[in-house]
């Protein structure tokens, strides 16, 4: 397991070499495929939490060997975007962040756009405070897939941060016109209005959250504060 790991590490630190060793590229085949009979299980797995009815273990021990096939095939295949970004996201689900942005490093130093990557790139900087860079990569993005949903609404959460409201409220605009879920966009919009100072407006927005995604506790934990304040609308 540990020397597994030592090598995922070297081959992301020279990829370059690890795609173009002739043993390793003979074995890179199919790539998408493989990648694909690998995550649909592994999803189906993980909508479980790694469970099945049969056998708690089984499911779990199942849910590694798949982690550790994609890994490997990370290994086999350096260079593969889509398995990075599996990897990746395998590793930030993981509370591992470090390696998820390695990965990611690695898929966006291509020569093209990755949303995906970098909407996660952007979440794991946020989280570590660092707004400036995630605002950066997800504008450069945009200019690369300027119709990409998810890049809009990341970079509007972005702008958020970095207290530029009036943008942020434009990119949430952009995000809905390109097919972001409505509840998701209304949350952020009262989130806006609430660092605004606007807990009526705000507090409408956090309820047509609930509209959409009932239950959802981050809308209904800020709608229930404001209501208890008795800043929000009656």
């Amino acid at each position: 397991m540990i020397r597994h790991s030592l090598i995922t590490a070297a081959c992301l630190m020279a990829t370059t070499a690890c795609a173009t060793n002739p043993v390793l590229r003979q074995q890179c085949y199919n790539p998408d495929v493989r990648l694909a009979r690998l995550l649909q299980p592994y999803q189906e797995l993980r909508a479980k939490d790694c469970t099945v009815e049969e056998s708690i273990d089984r499911g779990g021990a199942e849910c590694d060997r798949l982690e550790r096939e994609i890994a490997t095939l990370g290994v086999i295949c350096a260079a593969h975007a889509p398995t990075l970004m599996a990897n990746a996201v395998i590793a930030y689900d993981k509370q591992r962040p470090a390696d998820a942005q390695q990965m990611l490093d690695v898929i966006l130093s291509q020569p093209h756009g990755y949303p995906d990557a970098a909407v996660l790139r952007a979440r794991i900087a946020i989280e570590e405070g660092n707004v400036p860079f995630a605002q950066r990569l997800l504008l450069q993005q945009i200019k690369l897939v300027p119709d990409h949903a998810g890049l809009h609404e990341t970079y509007a959460a972005a702008l958020y941060l970095g207290g530029k409201m009036t943008e942020a409220r434009g990119e949430l605009s952009m995000a809905g016109l390109l097919g972001a879920p409505r509840w998701r966009i209304a949350y952020h919009l009262g989130l806006i209005e609430e660092a605004l100072g606007l807990g009526v407006e705000a507090s409408r927005f956090y309820a047509e959250a609930l509209q959409g995604n009932p239950g959802w506790g981050p809308a209904d934990s800020r709608l229930k504060a404001l209501r208890a304040r008795g800043t929000a609308a009656p």
